[in-house]
């Protein structure tokens, strides 16, 4: 049983599981599509997204404790190593035009946990922080693989842009609500600064206004719809249990994991019709 759980808490604080997250939604963009992407793109989008969750995560702890580390540590170092000579063996397959957003991300992602000269690093920034993690969700799992099948921008792809940016920011929330007693108030964080009523409500009607770009913009077919009104709904009730008691696996675990259903589901459809 021991062994389980430290299998289980290993795959969610390596970000294996976030990694699958991440993957899983553009796959979810592939599937609404029907985009012809290559399985090393995906393959490249996992490794990227742990180097770069646990570069966010641990990079503090390596730099000033290095001889001190864990053996968990350790662990996800290794895995970050591992990740990183993946990202350099696939990079070259990748289109032009995409190597040029994922550097860009890249950036990003290195100044959202590290200060330059006097500028503070951009997680720290007041009020920014859910907005950073969702342009970033929303411009990988949307923009990259639509320019990696080589498909062509449309005024649906844009709505599906804006839905997906108003998913990931909801996804959040919860965190954000758990966190509530514990983050810096300098963060100001939504539930900071409106409370955590407020935070539910202006979630829901982010989700409400996704089904209704869903339902009336989009003109995918009627079984992606339903899927997503499902994946919306299931959303809302993490969303309504969320609370400053939750645990770690409740967040990190099940409302990461959302994401990785709604590919399942897309998947099987696709399998079954």
């Amino acid at each position: 049983m021991n062994l389980i759980k430290n299998i289980i808490r290993f795959y969610i604080t390596s970000s294996l599981h976030v990694a699958v997250s991440v993957s899983s939604l553009c796959y979810v963009t592939s599937a609404t599509y029907g985009l012809e992407i290559q399985h090393n793109f995906y393959l490249f989008i996992f490794f990227s997204t742990i180097l770069g969750y646990n570069f966010i995560k641990y990079f503090g702890v390596s730099k000033f404790h290095y001889r001190s580390l864990t053996n968990k540590f350790k662990e996800i170092q290794a895995l970050s190593i591992i990740s990183l000579i993946f990202i350099v063996l696939l990079f070259n397959d990748l289109s032009y035009l995409v190597k040029i957003i994922i550097s860009f991300l890249a950036l990003i992602t290195f100044f959202y946990e590290t200060p330059f000269e006097k500028i503070t690093s951009l997680r720290k920034i007041k009020g920014i922080k859910i907005y950073i993690i969702s342009f970033v969700w929303a411009i990988t799992t949307v923009v990259l693989p639509l320019i990696e099948s080589k498909s062509i921008f449309s005024i649906e792809f844009l709505i599906f842009l804006l839905e997906r940016f108003l998913f990931v920011f909801v996804l959040i929330l919860p965190f954000e609500i758990r966190d509530l007693d514990l983050d810096d108030l300098i963060l100001q964080t939504i539930p900071q600064r409106v409370g955590l009523n407020k935070t539910k409500c202006f979630g829901f009607i982010c989700l409400i206004l996704i089904g209704a770009l869903e339902i009336i913009l989009q003109k995918s077919i009627l079984q992606i719809k339903l899927i997503t009104i499902i994946i919306l709904f299931l959303t809302s009730v993490f969303l309504l249990r969320s609370n400053t008691k939750r645990s770690l696996f409740f967040t990190a675990f099940w409302i990461e994991g959302i994401p990785i259903f709604w590919a399942i589901m897309l998947f099987m459809r696709s399998i079954l019709f």
